[in-house]
């Protein structure tokens, strides 16, 4: 069994404008653990465990339906929180509403139902997670940065991958297993 998500990379000029906003409320601060650039993404569909002989076939259907897409523009826009219990779990960015990516996810959630995969129920929200609250943090300082108001980032969506995700005891490592570009 391998663990899969569906995922849109973010250009790396975009990321470092969300950061440096962080960074102007966190400076050096080194008691939080942030989520490492490197694992920052717009996670399209978690598939969990997976037997490693669907890896290729799904693969090839993510290959498809990136095929049959034009490119398109996102915006991250804001800074939010999910909450659990009423206690921050998860601070994330996220973006402007995107019928077109709703349409890219919707496109996915159904072709890979004959995966076995069930369809989302809760709605779509496109995000990228910044910071998992494992407890001890400044929690009222973190929800600073929901106050922030980020400048426009725009940027076209070019590329989907599919990873893996390797749960390990400093957290989970992310691998790129294939890409697919969004051509015209």
């Amino acid at each position: 069994m391998i663990r899969l998500f569906v995922a849109l990379e973010i250009p790396e000029d975009v990321i470092s404008v969300v950061l440096s906003e962080r960074d102007k409320i966190f400076g050096g601060e080194n008691s939080i653990r942030w989520e490492p650039k490197e694992k920052l993404h717009i996670t399209i569909k978690f598939l969990g465990d997976t037997k490693d002989l669907l890896v290729e076939q799904i693969s090839q259907e993510l290959e498809l339906l990136v095929k049959k897409t034009k490119p398109f523009k996102l915006e991250l826009n804001k800074f939010g929180v999910f909450r659990r219990g009423g206690d921050p779990k998860i601070l994330w960015v996220g973006m402007k509403e995107s019928k077109w990516l709703s349409n890219f996810v919707d496109e996915i959630e159904e072709s890979f139902c004959k995966f076995g995969y069930p369809k989302e129920e809760r709605k779509f929200k496109p995000h990228v997670t910044l910071l998992r609250f494992r407890g001890g943090e400044n929690t009222e300082k973190i929800l600073n940065l929901l106050e922030v108001n980020l400048p426009s980032l725009s940027f076209n969506a070019k590329k989907v991958s599919l990873f893996q995700s390797e749960l390990k005891q400093t957290g989970s490592v992310y691998s790129e297993l294939k890409s697919f570009l969004i051509e015209k």
